[in-house]
């Protein structure tokens, strides 16, 4: 009983500390907010581009004609997908809507068969985008198949059931992936250094308090002031932003947790191995900010160069922001987010279990 109440003072203590140090604050959190409205504002515009996937269940020389025509305007993207996957890509919000060419379409144009419809969906609620790239389709169609006597004409747009996601709605779930990863390793690595250079360290470890709870209590002390933060902007990010979660705010606390402890386990290593409190800021810059570009912050990792999301997958934040990020836009469900909080668990067992056992006191 007394190693716990020794436990939960030292941890205590850790989180008093580090709300005391404001620059920390500002560097985690403030910068998290910071680049929340800078990215929102870059890349919130709906811009004059629109993309299309097409199903084509035609197969015909015609309806290939037909999507080589739609590609042919101005700011038109059209990609060839199976009806699975076009469907997923405008539920993660990566094209303006989908097309799906009806089989008998070649000869429909032919007059050789009935009328057809060529099928349009897109996300539910519309914008701008949608509405551009309705009108643009409905041209292509009506001159492709011959203005007023067309035996194939454009479907009223559908509504597919997908999430809204807007910049905000993005940027929210990679802030907390950003706060996981710096204030993990940043406030362990650099706060345990710091402790240890200036024999604090050493007097905990005079007192009858056991070592392994005293190192506990630093690294419980670091992850809580990290779930702390996190608190604080989702609240900015839903109240005072706007950003929606389309899942369940329950299903965010296995990856929370687990991509905290991966990076206090992170931070715990570098302390092991530094021996001045300038030397652990050095390596904690050199693991966070390539991370930080590497992992899916502030762009889908499918942008990046194939090598480079190789070496992404390895490291435990890509696999942090892709559980925050499929749980918080996609809704998904723990089933989709298993492997991310497995590799999470593994980095977090392995970084705490190696820093422990190199650990130094002085």
């Amino acid at each position: 009983m007394n190693g716990f109440r020794s436990f939960r003072a030292l941890a205590l203590n850790e989180v008093r500390a580090s709300v005391r140090n404001r620059t920390a604050l500002i560097f985690t959190l403030g910068l998290a907010v910071l680049f929340m409205v800078i990215f929102g504002l870059l890349f919130g515009g709906s811009g004059l581009s629109v993309t299309f996937d097409a199903v084509n269940n035609d197969h015909t020389a015609m309806s290939t004609s037909y999507l080589k025509a739609l590609e042919g305007v101005s700011g038109v993207t059209v990609d060839s997908k199976s009806h699975a996957a076009a469907f997923t890509d405008l539920k993660n919000d990566s094209v303006t809507a989908i097309l799906v060419i009806p089989r008998g379409f070649s000869a429909a144009i032919e007059g050789q068969g009935p009328a057809q419809q060529v099928a349009i969906y897109q996300a539910g609620g519309g914008s701008s985008a949608t509405a551009i790239a309705d009108d643009v389709v409905a041209q292509v169609t009506a001159g492709f198949a011959g203005g007023g006597h067309a035996r194939v004409t454009l479907g009223a747009p559908q509504a597919a059931e997908v999430n809204q996601v807007t910049s905000m709605d993005y940027m929210l779930p990679s802030m907390i992936a950003y706060i996981i990863l710096f204030s993990g390793v940043n406030y362990v690595a650099i706060g345990l250094v710091e402790k240890r250079v200036t024999q604090v360290l050493r007097r905990f470890r005079a007192t009858p308090v056991r070592s392994s709870t005293i190192l506990a209590a630093q690294v419980v002390g670091g992850g809580l002031i990290v779930l702390l933060q996190i608190l604080v902007l989702v609240a900015i990010g839903v109240w005072v932003f706007g950003a929606k979660n389309y899942g369940s705010w329950l299903l965010l606390i296995p990856p929370v947790v687990l991509g905290t402890a991966s990076f206090v386990g992170i931070g715990f290593l570098i302390t092991s191995v530094s021996r001045t409190s300038e030397a652990a800021r050095a390596l904690a810059a050199m693991v966070t900010f390539p991370l930080m570009f590497l992992s899916g912050l502030f762009f889908p990792i499918s942008s990046l160069p194939t090598v480079v999301q190789d070496i992404a997958r390895i490291l435990p934040l890509a696999w942090a922001s892709d559980a925050l990020h499929q749980v918080m836009n996609d809704g998904a469900g723990f089933s989709a987010i298993g492997t991310d909080c497995l590799v999470m668990a593994v980095w977090a067992v392995v970084t705490i279990s190696v820093a422990a056992w190199r650990f130094r006191w002085d």
